[in-house]
């Protein structure tokens, strides 16, 4: 009796632990310039447009750039690099940005 509970608290975790298996991957700049060759305006635009939220005071752009300029100008430097496209794509979205709208203060 003990054993076959034992068993079945064995069973449950097991199953349980694989239900639960996430692999966790990081999106490169080889997945981001796939989306946004394929479909600029819905995953690029969103991914594009998170990146440059959250990091908006790493660079200086003119306020009037429009969204499809910001995507542009992140394709164009993908397809400029791509020996970078196997790196982790918010970096390369900053690292575009950071070229295309310098900051005069040095950031």
């Amino acid at each position: 009796m003990l054993m076959t509970k034992m068993n079945l608290m064995v069973a449950a975790v097991l199953a349980v632990s694989m239900v639960g298996t996430v692999q966790a991957r990081l999106t490169t700049g080889n997945d981001l310039i796939q989306h946004c060759i394929a479909a600029p305006d819905s995953f690029c635009a969103g991914y594009v447009g998170g990146v440059i939220d959250t990091s908006h005071a790493l660079f200086c752009f003119p306020p009037e750039v429009s969204k499809s300029e910001l995507i542009n100008i992140t394709i164009v430097y993908l397809r400029d690099h791509p020996d970078k496209l196997g790196l982790y794509a918010p970096n390369l979205v900053i690292k575009a940005m950071r070229v295309a709208f310098p900051c005069k203060d040095g950031r």
